[in-house]
């Protein structure tokens, strides 16, 4: 860490502001930027008063303590999670505690010896020991500011989860930025705290909504393998993928139209004219089953009741229309020819 990052980390960790730094030491607040985005180093003579403002040594300042390796951080942490199995925790928080002030600027040391502490005390046989809430939190916290992507989205998920356990929901919703935006956890644990902090009515909404959102990802999946299989020759896994992601959308509501979409392609896949034309019958006879999910109480939440007694049937009419219009001019169904319902279809 360069001796610019180790200013701006504990100017901020202090609360201080470049320009109430500039004014304790007598210089000018471009100068701190200057230093802070690494552009000039501050003179000789203020690396004492630098160090002293910011409550560390000048060592630390220099960075001559800045980083154990990687391996060294693992053996390190290793030994520590063997004598947390027989050791007492407090004389080991302590030893840890030492280690992470000597070697201050090692954020995977920090990070790891805070997860690892962190995960004992909730072992059976470890009581009493809350009061290290503020030491693991504080670690936690300085890391989320981490310009390390890994150690700062890990960071922010540990303290997230402490925060949790002691119901400080609010500090911990804050944490949420962190996660991916639209990843799975951020929008559970969003559901989570909205549940806790007494909001039912949209935690209903969120969870459905992911619920929906997992149901769709998890038929992509599905339908990828199958493809997969077809390419391989493999039909009888395609097969049992395509009825693998049909049940799936019985289940969760998705209409029959959703059931059986997926068959169609195997049966392009073998030319079969019979059972083609058969599903192609199925498909366009259950097309409106599409809404389905609209009055299914799995989403009884996510309904929008201004709209719930729209007509639906030029929607309908238009999305049928579209069905045919794709089976009657798709090469891959070329086979067809000749068959009676599929002709029918072209008039």
């Amino acid at each position: 860490m360069t001796i610019g990052k180790v200013i701006r980390k504990y100017r901020k960790e202090l609360g201080l502001t470049q320009e109430e730094m500039a004014t304790s030491l007598g210089v000018t607040t471009p100068a701190v930027n200057k230093w802070e985005n690494e552009n000039t180093l501050p003179d000789i003579n203020l690396l004492a008063p630098i160090a002293r403002l910011l409550g560390i040594s000048t060592d630390e300042l220099l960075s001559f303590k800045d980083n154990l390796t990687d391996e060294e951080v693992d053996v390190y942490i290793r030994e520590l999670s063997k004598k947390l199995a027989k050791e007492p925790y407090e004389d080991l928080f302590d030893v840890a505690q030492k280690k992470i002030e000597e070697y201050p600027n090692c954020e995977k040391l920090k990070w790891k010896t805070a997860i690892i502490l962190d995960a004992a005390r909730l072992k059976p046989g470890f009581h009493n020991l809350k009061k290290y809430d503020k030491y693991i939190s504080a670690w936690l916290l300085s890391l989320v500011e981490s310009e390390d992507e890994t150690i700062k989205k890990a960071a922010a998920r540990s303290l997230f989860l402490l925060y949790y356990r002691e119901e400080d929901f609010a500090k911990a919703e804050q944490l949420l930025i962190n996660f991916d935006e639209r990843g799975y956890e951020r929008r559970f644990f969003q559901a989570v705290i909205c549940e806790k902090k007494g909001g039912t009515e949209e935690a209903f909404k969120k969870f459905e909504d992911l619920m929906l959102e997992e149901v769709n990802q998890i038929r992509s999946v599905l339908n990828a393998l199958q493809r997969l299989y077809v390419d391989a020759g493999n039909l009888k896994m395609a097969y049992r993928l395509a009825d693998i992601s049909g049940e799936v959308a019985r289940c969760f509501d998705l209409g029959a139209f959703q059931e059986n979409m997926q068959k169609i392609d195997l049966a392009a896949y073998e030319k079969d004219v019979d059972k083609t034309a058969s599903l192609m019958k199925q498909l366009i006879e259950s097309a409106d089953t599409i809404l389905d999910i609209g009055t299914s109480d799995l989403y009884i939440h996510l309904r929008n009741k201004d709209k719930e007694h729209i007509d639906k049937s030029e929607f309908m009419k238009n999305y049928k229309a579209n069905i045919i219009t794709a089976f009657c001019n798709d090469e891959k169904f070329a086979y067809m020819r000749g068959n009676e319902y599929w002709e029918s279809l072209r008039k």
